[in-house]
């Protein structure tokens, strides 16, 4: 029976994995010689190395549809001060192929033994509801990310970090424990570094609330203070289970250390939670749920309080109930408004 020793190797040093990566990507080109085909099929006879080539094939067909990204473009210069500082830089991967090409041959060789890592480190995914829609997402590190309606988000996975851009909406999100990888949440000038927990936040109009369900964060909050020294412009708060942070535009924040938090994510339920809220508070957050808008006409009702649990966007109800506990009078004044006056 033949061995490894009694094979032909090619002239590339390394690992099978590499030799592999080599004889593959010679055997792509059309101007592949007889002598190197037969020196393929000669070094496929033994089984590492057709596992070898097979895991190459699979690398290949998973990095091609991404020739073009940025971060196989790294990966090409990363492979090849790696080859350089060996002195082997084969002949097959020098500039003359397409550029694509021998990017992708070097990201090959440099990320074969570890192609899902590689995956993961180019991926950016933005994900988004529509009004009346929401959606769960399971990340591939297994953590869970629920968007309610009308949320955008991005979502960046890499092997040292894990990290989204909660662009506009809300979001529960449920992070698996990886004390190497940090989760990091970025809201407007707020960012959320957790580990294992599960929290909600909500960023709209360029105001945070976070709510935490379970498990501790750390949020990084910046400030706009033009006396403040630039080392000094960005604030570390710690928050628990319980604890609630809002951050203004402005960046000022306010911490709610027994906060309802039932209440702030009743959204997964389809409900919406009033305790004591101010009406012009739960009018801004009904309507961001109802075709029909809620409007104050006098500023004198903005500070009336709210008690009660609706479905989200029904505004009519809404609009009923207040007619009878607050005294308010409510006129339709279009086909998707409804305006909130003081009572005659």
């Amino acid at each position: 029976m033949s061995t490894d020793d009694e094979l032909p190797v090619p002239a590339s040093p390394g690992s099978i994995e590499e030799q592999a990566a080599a004889l593959f990507l010679r055997h792509q080109h059309a101007d592949c010689s007889p002598e190197e085909c037969a020196e393929l099929d000669s070094w496929l006879r033994v089984p590492a190395h057709r596992r070898a080539f097979r895991k190459v094939q699979q690398a290949w067909r998973s990095i091609e549809p991404h020739a073009a990204s940025p971060a196989l473009l790294v990966l090409r210069e990363e492979s090849l001060q790696r080859w350089g500082r060996r002195g082997a830089l084969p002949s097959w991967f020098r500039p003359g192929a397409p550029a694509w090409r021998w990017a992708a041959a070097a990201a090959i060789i440099l990320m074969i033994a570890a192609l899902p890592g590689y995956l993961l480190r180019s991926r950016e995914v933005s994900y988004h509801t529509t009004f009346g829609h929401r959606r769960i997402i399971q990340l591939p590190d297994h953590s869970q990310i629920a968007l309610d309606q009308g949320t955008a988000l991005r979502v960046r996975m890499t092997r040292d970090s894990r990290v989204v851009d909660l662009l506009d909406g809300q979001a529960q999100f449920l992070v698996a424990h990886d004390p190497h990888r940090p989760f990091l949440v970025q809201a407007g000038a707020s960012t959320i570094a957790a580990v294992g927990t599960s929290f909600n936040v909500e960023y709209v109009d360029q105001r945070m609330k976070l709510d935490m369900v379970e498990g501790r964060v750390v949020v990084a909050i910046a400030t706009t203070a033009s006396s403040q020294p630039p080392d000094a412009q960005r604030a570390t708060v710690d928050l628990s289970a319980g604890e609630e942070l809002d951050v203004e535009r402005g960046g000022g924040a306010q911490i709610v250390h027994n906060a309802d938090v039932a209440a702030a994510i009743a959204w997964r339920q389809g409900r919406i939670i009033f305790k004591n809220t101010p009406l012009a508070e739960a009018i801004r957050r009904l309507n961001r749920y109802s075709r029909i808008q809620l409007r104050i006409s006098d500023p004198s009702l903005s500070a009336e309080r709210i008690n009660g649990v609706f479905e989200l966007g029904d505004a009519l109800v809404f609009a009923d109930a207040i007619q009878s506990t607050l005294g308010v009078q409510a006129r339709r004044t279009s086909p998707d408004e409804l305006v909130l006056s003081p009572a005659p």
